[in-house]
């Protein structure tokens, strides 16, 4: 299977669309990894996906990001240093448990846009839109061949 058509061209779109609307009041930033395997643990995968993608050089070390593994039906939610100083273990797990509900019901676009949007208010809540705002991260999915 190639990963790149896990999700439709118009759910893409949809995905891209709820981290383009979480990230609009915050300085935050959100993007999503697939790829088709993950062999070991998906959070330190998703560690070294998120530093590969210089998600850690932000501005404010506020970016989050989602990593899915489909073959082996893993996922993982990463937030750099800033965001993880004010987000509890709780709070991604809560995440976390929100999507996986959403995809053993096959909604796999609702439960990242939904977990995109959780994400985005906890965003916005500590780390609010600032004039001087500068989008560094593309918002597009990107796609390992894993």
């Amino acid at each position: 299977m190639n990963v790149r058509n896990f999700f439709t061209p118009e759910q893409q779109a949809a995905i891209r669309d709820a981290i383009v609307k979480a990230e609009h009041e915050t300085t935050g930033e959100i993007r999503l990894h697939i790829e088709r395997n993950c062999d070991g643990d998906p959070f330190q995968r998703a560690v070294a996906v998120f530093h590969r993608l210089h998600m850690n050089k932000t501005k404010y070390h506020n970016a989050v990001l989602f990593y899915l593994a489909v073959n082996h039906k893993k996922l993982a939610v990463v937030g750099d240093e800033s965001i993880h100083a004010i987000a509890s273990d709780e709070f991604w797990q809560t995440i976390k448990d929100h999507i996986v509900a959403k995809f053993k019901d096959g909604k796999y676009t609702e439960g990242l846009c939904e977990g995109i949007a959780m994400t985005g208010e906890k965003l916005k809540s500590h780390f609010p839109h600032t004039i001087d705002k500068n989008y560094e991260l593309p918002d597009e999915i990107s796609f390992g061949r894993h």
